[in-house]
């Protein structure tokens, strides 16, 4: 996924780098729930992630639907400000699309807890498929003898640090720091339709006690 400055109250942020010079900052409840939808997510992550323009078919064969679906989706989309239509390339026979800006944040301290909740779980659903997919592709290699090699990363780490507060806020700030980096060696050409991803996913949790505990 995509980063941001943090706000008072992210939900969900996704963009280019974290340090924006044209933010789009959405609060609006009923413009958060227009995002609880798999493919439009998709849709976000590809365009504000790539800055590159894409056209319907492009971004449907991303999200295995129809252009016409994915059309409908992309104006749903537009209507809420997420997205805009791009100049036409070529001979211009199919529309072209963009991110509304270089980083999407959405959430704010006056947003909906409703809304916001609808579209993370949304977003976990998506990242619990892709976990799953890459279980199944490590078994089906693991069948036909493929050995991994020593370097893989595991599907999933989880764990905890015990850091004081200064602590914390430094270890956010190189975590982000190394993913701005690594966003900033991708050059436009590496941003293709067809280009490798890799997709990722963060949240730093301090500990909340129950009360009077």
């Amino acid at each position: 996924m995509t980063q941001n400055t943090p706000t008072q109250d992210d939900a969900a942020p996704r963009g280019v780098r974290r340090r924006s010079a044209n933010p789009l900052v959405i609060s609006d409840p009923q413009a958060i729930r227009a995002l609880a939808h798999e493919a439009r997510l998709e849709v976000l992550d590809e365009l504000f992630a790539s800055q590159s323009t894409r056209t319907a078919t492009e971004l449907a064969s991303r999200c295995n639907l129809t252009p016409s679906a994915m059309s409908y989706h992309l104006r749903a989309l537009e209507k809420y400000g997420y997205v805009e239509r791009a100049a036409s390339e070529g001979d211009g026979r199919e529309r072209r699309w963009k991110a509304a800006g270089d980083q999407l944040v959405v959430g704010t301290l006056s947003g909906s807890t409703a809304a916001k909740n609808a579209f993370l779980n949304v977003q976990l659903n998506a990242f619990r498929e892709r976990l799953s997919a890459e279980i199944e592709h490590r078994d089906r290699e693991r069948r036909a003898g493929i050995e991994p090699g020593p370097d893989r990363a595991p599907v999933l780490t989880t764990g905890m640090v015990f850091l004081k507060p200064g602590q914390r806020d430094e270890f956010i700030k190189k975590v982000y720091a190394l993913v701005d980096e690594y966003e900033a060696l991708a050059l436009p050409e590496d941003r293709g339709i067809d280009a490798e991803r890799l997709y990722y996913m963060l949240s730093f949790l301090p500990e909340r006690r129950a009360e009077g505990s």
